[in-house]
Order: C-alpha cells, then sequence, then structure tokens
C-alpha cells in the first residue's frame, strides 16, 4: 500500500478492484491489486504550416498553431480524457 501524490498539473488515474470504472484524484493510497498512472494536464501546441491557394490563384503558406489539452473544470471530460489516455 502506497500513498502518491501528483505534481500540481497532473491527475492519478486509478483502476483495479474496488473501482468500478476510473478513479482520477490527486492523491489517494494505491493498494497492490490497484494500478496508478499519472495524467498530465498540461497543453500540448501543434505547429505546422499550410501551403494553400487563393481565389486569384497566388499559392502562400499560412502558418498555423493549435493547442490541444483537456478541459479541467469539468469532471466528465477529465474522466472521459482519462480513459482514452490511460493504458492500464
Amino acid at each position: 500500500m502506497k500513498f502518491k501524490v501528483a505534481n500540481a498539473s497532473e491527475y492519478l488515474v486509478i483502476t483495479g478492484a474496488g473501482i468500478k470504472d476510473v478513479k482520477l484524484a490527486k492523491k489517494a493510497w494505491v493498494f497492490p491489486w490497484q494500478s496508478c498512472t499519472t495524467l498530465d494536464l498540461s497543453p500540448v501546441n501543434y505547429t505546422f504550416e499550410l501551403q494553400a491557394m487563393s481565389a486569384e490563384k497566388l499559392p502562400f503558406k499560412l502558418p498555423s498553431v493549435f493547442t490541444i489539452g483537456p478541459r479541467v473544470d469539468d469532471h466528465e471530460c477529465l474522466l472521459k480524457y482519462a480513459k482514452l489516455l490511460s493504458f492500464t
């Protein structure tokens, strides 16, 4: 039995005996028959250039940046994110 604590931008994802689906916690006791992984919630930036053509047939490059991350204010969204990304 271990007591685990997540960092500021992380959650603990706990599965196993005694837990029906997935349990999210910032700190928890993890028993030997349970599995625990950390889920990082910090957003990830994806940068790339799109090559396109205008209506006048002039080619141009459009720099694009997408920031992807979970909604941390909604618990149901966090549960869905944890189910998709946890490998337990």
